[in-house]
């Protein structure tokens, strides 16, 4: 009878202890790919980005970011920027190693010429993406997010990689 009572605790809270080895703090950076969705644009340059954000469940997660994107220009205009940004990831997971998760949230951003129409507001951003964790705590990401930069929108791609502590 003891033994059926140690079972059935354990059938009941594995999968609250398979959850949570994945809450906690994570940091990571990668590599950003921006278009402008203005044809007349050389609208593709490389940046980065850098973030640190706190899973509370493979579910839930809050991050902020640090991103600069990088220069654009064409014939007459030049566009230089960076956001800050802050946003919720409602992920779903697959299997034990990969997230797939939607974001949204909100960007302060500043912008070094005018061609956005200001030098800097604060715009919404939302985008979608995934990730699998490789070896322990470190893992892989690509994701994809729109945000509104003033009177331009940046489709922003990002491949990068992250450490869960």
């Amino acid at each position: 009878m003891r033994l059926s009572k140690l079972l059935c605790a354990l059938a009941l809270t594995a999968p609250a202890l398979v959850m949570a080895d994945d809450r906690g703090l994570y940091v990571g950076g990668g590599v950003t790919r921006l278009e402008i969705d203005d044809r007349s644009f050389d609208d593709q340059d490389d940046s980065y980005k850098l973030y640190a954000g706190y899973r509370l469940n493979n579910y839930l997660s809050f991050e902020g970011a640090v991103v600069d994107f990088g220069e654009m220009s064409d014939d007459r205009r030049h566009f230089d920027g960076q956001s800050v940004q802050a946003n919720v990831h409602l992920g779903f997971p697959i299997g034990q190693r990969i997230r797939l998760y939607g974001i949204a949230g909100v960007h302060a951003w500043h912008a070094d010429d005018d061609v956005a129409g200001k030098s800097d507001d604060l715009d919404p951003l939302y985008g979608f993406g995934g990730e699998v964790d490789v070896l322990g705590g470190l893992g892989l990401r690509l994701e994809q997010e729109y945000l509104d930069v003033g009177d331009i929108d940046l489709d922003q791609t990002t491949l990068s990689a992250y450490w869960r502590f």
